[in-house]
């Protein structure tokens, strides 16, 4: 199996953004969990139908794109004031 066969972008379904193939799980979800430290079969646990090579497709291609992806996760970030809000909070207790 091939990456290409699990990580898609289609217009018009997630943004356009990468996802995993069949699925509306945006690569960048996945890894933020990755940099938050979880493992790979960790993050498994955190999405319903979805098959570790899935997840490492996923974690596989961020770093493969890492400016993609990051500036994903910056926009995600600034479009969701809960996020900025919680990570703010989270900064603050340690």
């Amino acid at each position: 199996m091939e990456i290409g066969q699990l990580i898609v972008k289609t217009p018009g379904t997630c943004g356009g953004r990468a996802r995993l193939a069949g699925k509306r799980i945006p690569v960048s979800s996945v890894y933020r969990w990755f940099l938050q430290g979880y493992a790979a079969e960790d993050i498994l646990e955190k999405f319903d139908g979805v098959i570790l090579a899935e997840i490492y497709a996923a974690i596989s291609y961020a770093l493969a794109n890492p400016e993609e992806i990051s500036a994903e996760i910056e926009r995600e970030d600034r479009m969701s004031p809960q996020v900025s809000h919680s990570r703010t909070a989270e900064q603050a207790r340690s």
